[in-house]
């Protein structure tokens, strides 16, 4: 949200440069807008209780938001499902048989 608003500002400043008032102004507006809700968004993220969970794959430590059910790893970026227990399980399965191809 942060890159649009961004993006939506700087355009507006430019149109308003260029002479182009009528649409560059509505832009600005439109732009600072959602930048006030992006932050808005970020403040209350903040705010939402975290918990540590393990990665049933590689074991790296993520700090998760209470309220999801599932995240990727921050480490090996592979899907992680929370039960119900509050405990992390692997989304895909696990590829435990013998490679003797190596």
């Amino acid at each position: 949200m942060f890159l649009y608003g961004g993006l939506a500002l700087l355009i507006g400043l430019g149109l308003m440069l260029i002479g182009f008032g009528i649409i560059g102004a509505p832009l600005i507006i439109a732009a600072i807008l959602v930048l006030i809700i992006a932050m808005a968004y970020v403040s209350m993220l903040g705010k939402e209780p975290t918990r540590s969970l393990f990665c049933p794959y590689c074991a790296s430590k993520n700090e998760v938001y209470a309220s999801r059910k599932s995240f990727q790893c921050d480490i090996c970026r592979r899907p992680v499902v929370i039960n119900e227990d509050g405990e992390p399980m692997p989304a895909e399965p696990i590829d435990t048989t013998a490679r003797y191809d190596r």
